[in-house]
């Protein structure tokens, strides 16, 4: 089951300890849960939140992409419990169910990349 995060506190947590994955028309911030985060977050499961903008459309559109990104978490096997933000982009409403799908799929297969400094 799919719980939402509700708290300005929960969102920020989320998006200082998570990690960010770009897509083109949305980003994923992604913390898997520990018994750490329990105090601040206060649910286990998967916990989604969603963040959509006037910029993406009229009000008929957002909640279209917020019903179509729900629909998708709710049927994702994800092997451990994590908060996950959804932060869509302008163009993102032009995207159909099963583009959206392959492209949260896709984004939420990439491994965290390691920032490697390079000695000059």
């Amino acid at each position: 089951m799919v719980q939402s995060l509700k708290t300005a506190r929960q969102f920020n947590y989320v998006y200082k300890k998570g990690v960010k994955k770009h897509h083109g028309v949305f980003m994923l911030y992604c913390l898997p849960l520990e018994p750490s985060h329990e105090k601040f977050l206060g649910m286990h499961g998967l916990l989604l939140g969603l963040s959509v903008s006037k910029k993406v459309g009229k009000a008929v559109q957002r909640n279209l992409i917020k019903r179509r990104v729900r629909a998708i978490f709710q049927r994702l096997p994800l092997p451990c419990p994590q908060a996950v933000i959804f932060v869509a982009k302008i163009g993102i409403e032009q995207l159909d169910y099963a583009t959206l799908r392959a492209h949260i799929l896709q984004c939420l297969a990439q491994k965290k990349r390691a920032h490697v400094k390079v000695a000059r």
